[in-house]
């Protein structure tokens, strides 16, 4: 393999897959050692390691007492290999940094599909391999690494249907898709997205217009028709149509209840509180007419209930939806970063705190002066991180400017991907989490853009 030179350094492809392996295997080690294996968990963590145990025990989905539809099966079947062996938390995050190479391979030849150049693929790999958030991610149970791993995928089988019109990679691409949707549901819209772009680009092609277009209905019919199987099962078992229960949840509790909570100029924890969004017991108590129903009864509900929030209030709604796509775009994970490098459980590092607390009725200098000192790492964190989303960001800007955008299709099929995860992810709980699934696009468009910057600044570097 070609040695690529890039900024004075020599890279292969093996080369940068070797340093994010390391990289990922020295951050998972430094997390472990500072917070064992109980730095793996986060508050959804259980929820997949209870479905993946009761597959282990009788093969069926379930929660602890009845068929599950709130969570889907792609996660926890990856975690089913860790709890078998007695080692769930090694097993899963040492998959996941495969996954997480593997994506960085399928970047590159994404990349090199799309443009042809090995040194912009490969500089489009070191993007991702150092990229802070993912690598973060990884050291934690939850299914981003997965989904990203199998959206990669999926995109690297549409860009080489594209180019050679072959039905497996159609096919394989529209399998690989619906697998994304079982690990995240988040993406159950984008199959009507992809179709939409091949019947585009079959209008395009005057003499073979009525074959492409029959491609597009088949993705569709197979993406879907392989969702759907889970929405048949939902049905049967419990009542459901929906393919995730969370949906309904997620509308009744965080977008309706953020959008109240802007209406009655409360906090979003406030508001969700009085819901009993966070408490079971206490949401039932507010609804005792629902201690006699069913779960898919309850998720219906709040499914309702949070479309009446939120087309009561659509201006809020927009504003709140919008701020949260923001979010998704340029927060960093400072504090969750100080929070995995440090034992000290201070809620100032929780990931969802906005703004470092200081702790309030304690008249310590030693406890002013440590909490002003965490204010300052996280500021100065958070900085850093922003400034190298900066360039991530300049580079897409560069090349969303550049004059090959709107002539090659295989980026704007990249943008279009982006903008949908973008636009599904807004909210109050839009954040950095929700960007893993467009950060091989960004790194993609980023190692783009960066290289026609770097092109164009060199002749002048030389003359001077």
């Amino acid at each position: 393999m070609n040695n690529t030179k890039i900024y004075g350094f020599n890279f292969t492809i093996r080369g940068v897959l070797t340093i994010a392996f390391l990289l990922r295997c020295l951050l998972t080690s430094v997390v472990f050692a500072i917070n064992h294996t109980s730095g793996a968990y986060t508050l959804d963590t259980e929820s997949y390691l209870i479905t993946a145990r009761k597959l282990i025990e009788s093969g069926q989905f379930a929660n602890s007492v009845q068929p599950e539809i709130f969570r889907t099966p792609g996660y926890p079947l990856l975690l089913i290999p860790g709890i078998l062996l007695g080692q769930q938390e090694l097993v899963a995050i040492f998959i996941q940094i495969m996954l997480s190479c593997f994506t960085i391979f399928l970047i590159y030849k994404i990349a090199l599909a799309i443009w042809g150049e090995s040194k912009i693929a490969t500089f489009c790999a070191l993007l991702y391999a150092i990229e802070p958030v993912s690598i973060l991610w990884l050291t934690l149970l939850m299914p981003e690494t997965l989904f990203t791993a199998l959206i990669t995928l999926f995109i690297y089988l549409l860009i080489k249907y594209f180019t050679e019109k072959s039905w497996k990679y159609l096919l394989c691409a529209a399998i690989t898709l619906a697998a994304s949707i079982y690990v995240r549901p988040i993406g159950y819209y984008l199959p009507f997205l992809i179709a939409a772009i091949l019947l585009i680009d079959s209008l395009t092609k005057i003499q073979k217009n009525k074959i492409l277009m029959i491609h597009a209905c088949v993705f569709f019919l197979v993406a879907m028709g392989s969702v759907g199987i889970w929405q048949v099962r939902n049905y049967v078992k419990t009542g459901y149509s929906g393919f995730a229960a969370v949906s309904d949840y997620n509308l009744y509790c965080y977008n309706g209840a953020s959008v109240i909570a802007k209406q009655k100029n409360i906090t979003f924890e406030e508001m969700s509180e009085q819901l009993g969004c966070n408490n079971p017991a206490k949401y039932l108590k507010f609804h005792p007419e629902q201690q006699e129903w069913s779960q898919s009864k309850i998720y219906r509900y709040m499914g309702k209930e949070g479309k009446k929030m939120i087309m009561s209030h659509t201006w809020d709604a927009s504003i709140v939806h919008l701020e949260g796509t923001l979010r998704t775009l340029i927060e960093t994970p400072a504090k969750l970063y100080l929070k995995r490098f440090t034992k000290q459980r201070n809620p100032a590092l929780s990931p969802s705190s906005k703004i470092p607390k200081v702790l309030t009725g304690q008249t310590s200098w030693k406890a002013i002066f440590s909490d002003f000192h965490l204010s300052s790492l996280v500021f100065f964190a958070d900085l850093s991180l922003l400034l190298i989303s900066g360039a991530y960001l300049l580079g897409v800007t560069a090349a969303l400017l550049s004059s090959n955008f709107l002539k090659n299709r295989a980026m704007i099929m990249l943008v279009s991907i982006a903008a949908y995860f973008l636009a599904v992810s807004g909210g109050v709980a839009g954040g950095y989490r929700f960007r893993l699934a467009i950060m091989p696009i960004i790194c993609l468009l980023a190692g783009y853009g960066l290289w026609l910057i770097v092109d164009k600044i060199k002749p002048k570097n030389i003359q001077e």
